[in-house]
């Protein structure tokens, strides 16, 4: 015994001797020593962060809409994330949604409905798809609420509700599941009052955004269009919420007639499955997932998605190819892109030509999804958009746009060439038109503000030329009106032809859908406007299809431009085009995005002392526009539908 003692202290002593001669080396060797401490630290760091990254078993997700929820394509940068640290992509639970329900860790969602986030109908639509994915594969999903809105429509929420296993509200709570009705504003005689007088051109009848400006009442193609709209989007959502419930659709139909309705009733209507607390709503989920509330894993739905795997992440090999994915929100406009700290978001069409030509001049992208929320902007913006995916389609590759809320006007003029389009049942889409305003403000200055003008004019006779063309200060004459009409047609003209030939209809079939009306992704779909009804998830299916990719792989998605807003800020300018074109920016984003994020730092410390005059409807932003002079002689825009989404 003793001699096996005497030979592990003699291991010991070795042992040390052995470490002491490694200590002495690394101390002789201190790159060598710094190499191996940072590999350590890196590596104990990846093992920390796998442990607590782990999902557990019985996980249950949770998605909380208290929180603030960001509906925006747009990606929240890192720098976004620091100003802002709890805003929540909407996005990221899409994505979350769609991993949970393959992930055998995962068994259910849980979903709060409360908070003031508005989401439109082809928002919830949307999510609502994710959660129909969820349920597919055999997952629980429970939705509950204190009310399903306590003063005002409870329809939006309610159809994010129906498509649930489960739903719960509380004993005091209502659900307002009522007809809608939506007021429409006309300010003639505000203008009238104020003497302003406004000049509004239009193509063609139903493109009728300037009407609350030259109208006291609704149009009758105004009307036709606008009740064509709320139909279908009505019959959707009655159809949905029928299938969901297990209720026929005339039953839906009396119900939106004969509510609000109180718990109690909602209940006796199969409306929900049961009055409940939050607390109660847990107890009785943990039941029916045959769990205990000890055994269960809670975990938010956007925290589940930082701990995974990206969705899209490189799960096939390069020779199947990329699918770049770009992403364009907000007004189309020449430049650049601004983004939610200066005004934004919106599509400059230098940040979005180099995108997509950025995708484009990548060998391994086959094919490019390009997801659009726009109710339009400007003609000339949207036509180099449009010229620029007619280009990377000639150099081979496949696009697929894919329709958020909205692609209307200026947005479906850039995106009428694509191989395939993709819209959700409730996108606004179409307005295949063109309009026009100027306000002459000299009336309000020199009678409401006792402001006096005088001019000089380069030419003597400058009363016959074109030097008022762009005053604020008169109408335009007989002859500036006709210069006007003309250029109105030449760009609805244009319009139409691209649209013809991007969707491969004849004139006479373009003249019809056309003349500024717009439809429902859902209309569109009937009309041969777009191809599939869906949402981005549905745009990649497409896109794999065109480019050979089985339907049973996972493609690799890379978001373009690659380069990050961070390192734009850091990095070095491009010496050429060229350079641009490769990383996918422009050449002043960067001065851009350093005066949009102090802009935000400053609003952070005054946005206290602000005045808020006017409500942010289409009503005020037409007023901001009259006041500040702001005019636009070739607007592709879509009309006052665009408002109809907020209305639910």
């Amino acid at each position: 015994m003793s001699k096996i003692i005497q030979n592990l202290q003699n291991m010991e002593i070795d042992s040390l001797k052995k470490l002491g001669e490694v200590a002495k080396y690394l101390n002789q060797h201190p790159m060598l020593r710094s190499f191996l401490i940072s590999t350590g630290f890196i590596v104990t760091s990846k093992l920390i962060k796998l442990i607590k990254n782990r999902i557990k078993n019985n996980t249950i997700l949770e998605i909380d809409f208290t929180n603030t929820i960001d509906s925006s394509d747009v990606d929240i940068s890192p720098i976004e994330k620091l100003l802002d640290p709890n805003i929540i992509s909407f996005r990221s639970l899409l994505d979350a949604i769609e991993k949970g329900a393959n992930d055998k860790k995962v068994i259910g969602l849980v979903v709060r409905l409360s908070g003031d986030n508005h989401f439109s109908l082809a928002n919830i639509q949307e999510f609502r798809n994710a959660v129909s994915y969820f349920k597919s594969k055999g997952k629980r999903t429970v939705a509950f609420t204190d009310s399903f809105c306590e003063a005002g429509s409870g329809i939006g929420r309610y159809y994010m509700a129906s498509v649930f296993h489960d739903i719960y509200m509380a004993p005091s709570g209502t659900l307002n599941l009522i007809n809608t009705q939506y007021d429409f504003a006309f300010i003639k005689k505000t203008l009238e009052k104020l003497n302003i007088v406004p000049d509004a051109i239009t193509r063609k009848e139903y493109k009728n955004a300037l009407n609350g400006l030259i109208n006291e009442k609704l149009t009758e193609p105004e009307k036709e269009s606008m009740n064509a709209i709320f139909k279908s989007l009505y019959e959707q959502i009655i159809e949905d919420i029928a299938k969901d419930r297990s209720l026929t659709k005339e039953r839906v139909n009396e119900l939106f007639e004969s509510g609000p309705f109180s718990s109690d009733k909602a209940l006796v209507n199969k409306l929900v499955d049961s009055t409940l607390y939050s607390d109660e709503v847990y107890t009785t989920t943990y039941e029916k997932l045959d769990t205990t509330k000890s055994k269960a894993n809670l975990l938010y739905a956007h925290k589940y998605n930082t701990k995974t795997k990206p969705l899209y992440g490189k799960k096939i090999g390069r020779s199947q190819g990329i699918i770049a994915l770009i992403n364009a929100e907000g007004t189309i406009h020449q430049g650049t892109n601004n983004n939610k700290y200066n005004g934004g978001p919106s599509i400059g069409s230098d940040s979005l030509v180099l995108a997509i030509r950025s995708a484009t001049l990548d060998k391994d992208v086959k094919a490019i999804v390009l997801r659009v929320n726009s109710g339009g902007g400007s003609y000339i913006a949207s036509d180099m958009v449009h010229h620029e995916i007619e280009a990377s389609k000639k150099a081979g590759k496949k696009i697929v746009i894919s329709m958020g809320t909205y692609c209307a006007s200026g947005g479906y003029f850039l995106a009428c060439n694509a191989d395939k389009i993709v819209a959700l049942g409730a996108t606004l889409t179409g307005s295949i038109g063109v309009l026009t305003a100027k306000f002459n403000l000299k009336g309000l200055w020199e009678e409401k503000a006792h402001v006096k003008f005088d001019a000089l004019h380069l030419n003597p006779d400058g009363a016959t030329d074109n030097s008022t063309y762009f005053s604020s200060l008169h109408n335009y004459s007989e002859k500036q009106l006709a210069e006007v009409n003309s250029y109105m047609d030449f760009i609805y003209e244009d319009f139409t032809s691209k649209v013809s030939k991007g969707r491969r209809l004849t004139r006479d079939q373009v003249e019809e859908v056309a003349r500024g009306r717009v439809w429902t992704g859902a209309q569109a779909f009937k009309l041969s406007l777009v191809d599939k009804i869906g949402g981005l998830k549905e745009a990649i299916e497409v896109a794999k299809e065109l480019v050979g990719i089985a339907s049973n792989v996972q493609p690799h998605v890379v978001v373009y431009p690659k380069e990050s807003v961070l390192s734009q800020l850091m990095g070095s300018s491009a010496n050429n085009s060229q350079d641009l074109e490769r990383r996918g920016t422009p050449a002043q984003v960067s001065i851009t995005h350093s005066v949009g994020i102090s802009t935000s730092i400053y609003s952070k410390f005054t946005s206290l002392t602000k005045l808020i005059l006017l409500p942010n409807n289409s009503v005020s932003s037409i007023f901001n526009t009259i006041i500040n002079n702001q005019t636009n002689s070739n607007t592709l825009s879509m009309n006052q539908s665009s408002l109809i989404s907020s209305s639910f």
